[in-house]
Parts: structure tokens; sequence; C-alpha cells
């Protein structure tokens, strides 16, 4: 900017020296100094040098800027892919706590969604849906079939609830009092990988 301030026009320079302490305006102030050199009808090598060092800075600043942008989970994301989870794993500490999930155990997931479960339960346990007979597990289980597991120790998978689940009230004649009826809506959970 100290350059752009020695070689532009008095006009400019006063925009200049009133935004030289202020990085933001930098590419507005940027834009102008270039379109100024681009207007002249003889370039001289003093300019040449101006515009390549600035088009180098804000190349800089951009490729700066998308390596951040690469690697950021906000933390009111609303869904997160296998990719940030990868990068929570390298940048968490031990205990840290990932929500990677809000929602009930009934609920259709999109595709994203069981991609997130599956990377979750594969960094969490070694998993079968159909344990094989020569396989140690640590814990095998049957609801509606067979299978078994193995723990990796990298991260625990921990469901906690944040809305129960709800349900009318219907009078009982028998009992002369109301009991709960059908089911409003179903519990609600956090679903939290924590590292280990």
């Amino acid at each position: 900017m100290k350059q752009a301030l020695e070689l532009m026009p008095e006009e400019l320079k006063e925009e200049i020296k009133s935004n030289l302490e202020n990085p933001k305006s930098y590419t507005r102030l940027f834009i102008k100094v270039l379109d100024e050199i681009d207007r002249m009808k003889v370039v001289l090598p003093k300019f040449t040098a101006l515009k390549n060092s600035i088009l180098k800075i804000n190349k800089k600043n951009h490729s700066k800027i998308t390596d951040e942008m690469k690697h950021y989970v906000p933390k009111t994301q609303s869904t997160l892919s296998p990719k940030d989870i990868e990068y929570w794993l390298q940048t968490a500490k031990k205990g840290d706590q990932l929500i990677y999930y809000t929602g009930g155990t009934f609920d259709r997931r999109s595709v994203k969604d069981e991609s997130v479960f599956r990377k979750a339960r594969n960094l969490a346990m070694e998993y079968d849906n159909i344990p094989f007979k020569n396989k140690k597990y640590q814990y095998r289980g049957s609801v509606k079939g067979e299978w078994g597991c193995t723990y990796k120790n990298i991260i625990t998978l921990v469901q906690k609830i944040v809305a129960k689940e709800q349900r009318d009230k219907i009078w009982d004649e028998d009992k002369k009092k109301y009991v709960p009826g059908n089911i409003i809506s179903y519990p609600i959970y956090n679903y939290i990988m924590i590292k280990q």
C-alpha cells in the first residue's frame, strides 16, 4: 500500500492514506489502484511492478482464506460430513465432544447423515452385520438377526436425550383418570462422539 501511495494521483492518495491502517479496505483499494493503472496509456515498469505485487498479495490472501474455509466447521452447522469428522478428529483433544446428529431413533436420515453415522461407527468399532464364526468379538447382539463388534478406543459414542417422548392423554373410564395415549412424537437425541 505504501508503494501505491507514492505512485498514485492525489485524489487516490488521500483515500489510501485514510485507509492505510485498515487491512479490510485493501481489496477495495487494490481494485481502484489496478483500475488506475489499466487506464494509463503508457505503463511504466514501476506501475507494472506495483500491479504484479498487488496481484501476488491478493492471490496469497485468497489461497489462505480458501484453505481456512476448507477446514472450518461452524458451531451452528446443521449437518456434518465425514470430512468434517476427520478434521475434528485431527484437531480435538482427549475428552472433546462433537454432536454429529440430532434427531429421533426412527427418523429417516439423508444419505449424508447415514454416511456420517457410518463414519462414526467405523471410528468407534469394527462392526459386522453378520458375525464370522472364527472371529472374536467384544460384544455380540441379536436384535432382528445376529451381529458383533470390537471397540477401537478412538472415540466413544453417546446418545443423550434432548426431548422426551410426547403422548396425548386419554380419559380411562375404568380408572377414572387420564392415562397416556397415542405417541405424538418420539424422543429426540443428540448423538455425540467423545475423543478418547
